[in-house]
């Protein structure tokens, strides 16, 4: 009976022990410590929509499969790295100190929703579910800090972060404005406007130069072309800004892969636009039966860039891109621009 005494004290001693060891940790987890992350707990695989929206400004973003896209922009996809770089800053966020919650402080910090200056973000899950709704305010004069709160909850705290806030917010912060990237190393041939660019003895030159003359510094910038090419504004095809336009000016730049790309631009007062379509010139493929492992491999990568081909097509022929002068004019140049006196 004396034993029993015994194991029930323990007993109770162990469970005093343990409602203390829970409510003590309850109450060191609300407890600010300074240098704390704003979103302890979010977790960033989970967001498929972000919401950005400052002033009179939004830009809604949504997962598709591996990346994002930029919904209002018609959908056009995400930078992901541009993505990637908003959530890791968000995350990192820490914070210096509370500030308050009165209704006063909130409206004179710029931290109510719809603010001129306020920034407000909010991230979804897969269920449309909101995971967090925060704003940030107005920032300290000195560079310091920035003025954050939550609003997808009971608590209303202001806190004030360690440094000043700076997160990307418009949609051409987020938008992948790089068309194609083809180095000239790349390329086998290129037909233009009365011309020709094939390799000769090693290396990309102009077809039958004339006696006198030699490449002008236009034939570098032509094989640059698929270099890096981006755009600064893009329409879908049949968006009445794009409607009437006539490209007439064209290149074809055939790849050592046997594929290739047509670019054709079309100006309209000082403005310049761009449409590009691939191809490839294999034709039908097919791996036969007794095919070596070198030329079923062979065969399989060229039956890979055709769908690799197809998939730039059934995208990019959606659309048409305002491009700069000078991609554009790398489009029009013509043969007599491509040479000057040797």
């Amino acid at each position: 009976m004396k034993i029993n005494k015994i194991l029930l004290v323990v007993a109770l001693a162990l469970m005093a022990l343990s409602v203390y060891s829970y409510t003590d940790s309850v109450r060191r987890a609300e407890r600010f410590e300074r240098g704390q992350k704003f979103l302890q707990n979010l977790n960033p695989d989970s967001i498929t929509e972000i919401a950005i929206k400052k002033g009179d400004e939004t830009t809604q973003l949504r997962r598709d499969g591996d990346r994002f896209l930029v919904s209002d922009a018609g959908g056009y996809p995400a930078k992901n790295e541009s993505i990637n770089r908003f959530v890791r800053d968000v995350l990192e966020l820490s914070l210096e100190k509370k500030v308050g919650d009165s209704e006063s402080l909130i409206e004179e910090l710029e931290l109510s929703p719809g603010g001129e200056n306020t920034t407000e973000v909010t991230f979804k899950d897969e269920n449309q579910q909101e995971m967090v709704h925060f704003l940030i305010g107005k920032s300290l004069d000195d560079g310091g800090g920035s003025y954050i709160r939550r609003t997808d909850g009971d608590d209303n705290t202001i806190y004030l972060t360690s440094s000043r806030v700076y997160l990307n917010t418009g949609q051409d912060d987020f938008l992948n404005k790089e068309i194609l990237n083809v180095e000239s190393s790349e390329i086998a041939g290129i037909q233009g406007q009365g011309f020709a660019i094939q390799d000769q003895d090693g290396s990309l030159a102009l077809v039958d130069l004339p006696a006198g003359k030699k490449e002008s510094s236009k034939v570098n910038q032509l094989k640059s072309l698929l270099s890096g090419l981006r755009f600064t504004k893009h329409f879908l095809a049949d968006a009445p800004e794009v409607q009437g336009l006539l490209f007439r000016s064209a290149v074809d730049i055939d790849l050592k892969d046997q594929s290739g790309y047509r670019v054709s631009v079309a100006s309209k007062g000082d403005k310049h636009y761009l449409r590009i379509q691939g191809y490839h010139d294999v034709g039908q493929l097919s791996i036969a039966v007794d095919a070596d492992e070198d030329e079923a491999s062979q065969v399989a990568d060229q039956l890979k860039r055709q769908n690799e081909i197809q998939e730039f097509n059934d995208f990019h022929g959606s659309w048409v891109y305002e491009v700069t002068e000078t991609t554009a004019d790398k489009v029009k140049v013509t043969a007599k621009d491509l040479v000057e006196n040797a």
